[in-house]
């Protein structure tokens, strides 16, 4: 698997700012663009094993665990909302590849609520976790991934 590097050039001034209300003595682990896509994150990697994602742009928030995801529901035993079940299949998909620490994610863009949408959400955890892992992939591969969790994961319903 070949390295890209992934530069950060103007994020979101909303992203920014949410990040510096909700953690204002933290400053974000990784702030990164989805590849080829008008998301944005700002994350902040945690010591637990739970994966907090607030879709600033949908006003929405869920946490999820990997035995949680598994079961398709938050860690709440509530069915994980749809916009955010990309992110939870991206993550058992890697689990057994790279590192997959747990994280609070803020997300947001100019992406329409909708498949393409939480398609985006897919590529943007994909590339996440692989930047964090120090793994990082080419566009190609992480939708390749993202494609594979549509069909073995997403797909479900």
């Amino acid at each position: 698997m070949e390295t890209e590097t992934i530069e950060v050039v103007n994020p979101p001034l909303r992203l920014l700012a949410a990040f510096a209300q909700r953690f204002p003595d933290r400053e974000p682990s990784v702030i990164l663009q989805a590849p080829g896509r008008d998301l944005w994150t700002a994350a902040v990697v945690l010591g637990t094993q739970q994966y907090r994602i607030e879709a600033l742009d949908l006003r929405a928030k869920t946490v999820f665990s990997r035995q949680s995801a598994i079961r398709r529901e938050t860690i709440l035993r509530r069915p994980l909302p749809r916009w955010a079940r990309y992110a939870s299949g991206v993550m058992l998909a890697l689990d057994d590849l790279i590192n997959v620490p747990g994280m609070v994610a803020l997300i947001c863009g100019d992406e329409a609520p909708g498949p393409r949408y939480d398609y985006g959400l897919g590529v943007l955890f994909a590339a996440l976790w692989h930047e964090i892992a120090g793994a990082c992939a080419r566009e190609r591969e992480l939708i390749e991934l993202v494609d594979r969790v549509q069909r073995e994961y997403v797909g479900w319903e």
